[in-house]
C-alpha cells in the first residue's frame, strides 16, 4: 500500500512543459459503478477541485455494469487526449481482469496510463443481525458446521469483495457460497432484508448500516483496525498477514501525452491536499492516498499478480 499522503509534497523535477492548449473542453471522469459507492463519493469530491485547477469543467459520468468493465472499456477505447478519464478501481482494473483473463474486454496492463492512486478503501465483512456470528472466528465456525450452506453476497463476480472472500477461503478451507449481485446497492438491500446472511463490501457502504443496527460488522479487511471503529477486528487478527482492500485512482487511455499525465498528477496532488477533501474521505472510512504515476502503475501490477495467484489456487472461473 502506498504511504498515506506521504508524497503530497514530492516535486515533479524534470517534467516536460505542460501540454499547450489542454484541456480545451470539459473532461469526462467516468465511474464504473452507480451513484453512492466509494468511487462515486471520491470522484464527486475531486471534480470541483480539478475543475478549478484545470480551468475546464470535470463532469462525473456513471457508467455501471459488468463489474465495471463497461466504464473501463469506454475509457480504454477513448481518444488519448486527456479529456476522458477513468475512476479506476480494484474491480475493473485488478480483481476482475485477474479472474476474467482473456475475456476482459481490454488489457488492464497495457490499455491505460496510470495518473495517481487516490484512495484505499477498507472492506467490511458483515452479517444480518439474525446470524449468530459476532466475529470472524464465529463466522468461520458456522461455515465449518454446515459446509456449503452459508452464503455471502457481493457487488459481482470478480469484485473486490468477491476476491477478498475467496482469499479468506483459500487460507481457511471454508466452504461458503458466493451470490453475485449487480452492484453494492442491491446486495446491501438484500443483506438488510435477511435474504442473504452475509456480505463483503466497502466500509463506506456498510458502516452506516452497521451503526444503525441493520447489519452487524464482524471484521475489516485491512491489517489495522479502522480508526473510527477500533472494535472491529481485522481479518489479520485471525489470519496474520491478510489484506484485501478496494483501491481507487485516476487513469487515462494509454498513449495520453506524458505532459498531460504530469499536469493531471499535479492537479490531483493539490486536490488531495485541500482541507475539504482529505477529512471528508476520512469521515467515510476512505483512506486518502497520493503518489507518482509510476508508483500507481507498480501497485496495479502487483494487485493483478496477487489476485491472479488466488484465481489459480482456487480454480476460479468467471462462470462461478
Amino acid at each position: 500500500m502506498l504511504a498515506r499522503r506521504g508524497l503530497l509534497a514530492a516535486p515533479l523535477f524534470g517534467a516536460p512543459a505542460l501540454a499547450q492548449g489542454w484541456p480545451s473542453r470539459p473532461i469526462r471522469l467516468v465511474i464504473p459503478y452507480p451513484p453512492g459507492g466509494a468511487s462515486d463519493i471520491i470522484a464527486r469530491l475531486l471534480a470541483p477541485a480539478l475543475t478549478e485547477s484545470l480551468g475546464q469543467t470535470v463532469v462525473v459520468e456513471n457508467r455501471p455494469g459488468a463489474n465495471g468493465f463497461i466504464a473501463a472499456e469506454l475509457v480504454a477505447r477513448a481518444a488519448p487526449d486527456g479529456h476522458t478519464l477513468l475512476m479506476a478501481n480494484a474491480g475493473p482494473n485488478g480483481t476482475g481482469p485477474a479472474l476474467y483473463g482473456a475475456r476482459t474486454p481490454y488489457d488492464a496492463r497495457r490499455d491505460f496510463a496510470a495518473v495517481m492512486m487516490v484512495s484505499v478503501v477498507p472492506m467490511l465483512i458483515a452479517v444480518h443481525p439474525s446470524q449468530p456470528a459476532r466475529d470472524l472466528p464465529g463466522f468461520l465456525a458456522a461455515a465449518a458446521a454446515s459446509p456449503g450452506t452459508l452464503s455471502y453476497g457481493t457487488a459481482g463476480i470478480g469484485s473486490a469483495g468477491h476476491m477478498a472472500m475467496e482469499l479468506l477461503k483459500s487460507l481457511t478451507g471454508a466452504s461458503i457460497t458466493h451470490i453475485p449481485y449487480r452492484g453494492s446497492a442491491p446486495t446491501t438491500t438484500d443483506l438488510i432484508a435477511g435474504v442473504i446472511p452475509a456480505s463483503v463490501d466497502t466500509a463506506p457502504v456498510l458502516l452506516p448500516h452497521d451503526a444503525a443496527g441493520r447489519v452487524r460488522g464482524i471484521a475489516v479487511t485491512t491489517r489495522q483496525p479502522l480508526g473510527e471503529r477500533p472494535d472491529l477486528a481485522p481479518v489479520a487478527a485471525t489470519l496474520p498477514g491478510f489484506e484485501a482492500v478496494s483501491w481507487g485512482g485516476i487513469m487515462a487511455p494509454a498513449g495520453t501525452p506524458p505532459a498531460i499525465i504530469v499536469r493531471l498528477n499535479a492537479a490531483l496532488r493539490a486536490a488531495m491536499a485541500r482541507p475539504e477533501i482529505g477529512p471528508a474521505l476520512d469521515r467515510q472510512g476512505i483512506q486518502p492516498q497520493t503518489g507518482s504515476p509510476e508508483e500507481f502503475a507498480a501497485y496495479v501490477t502487483a494487485e493483478l499478480e496477487k489476485w491472479g495467484g488466488v484465481v489459480r489456487k482456487m480454480g476460479l472461473t468467471p462462470d462461478g
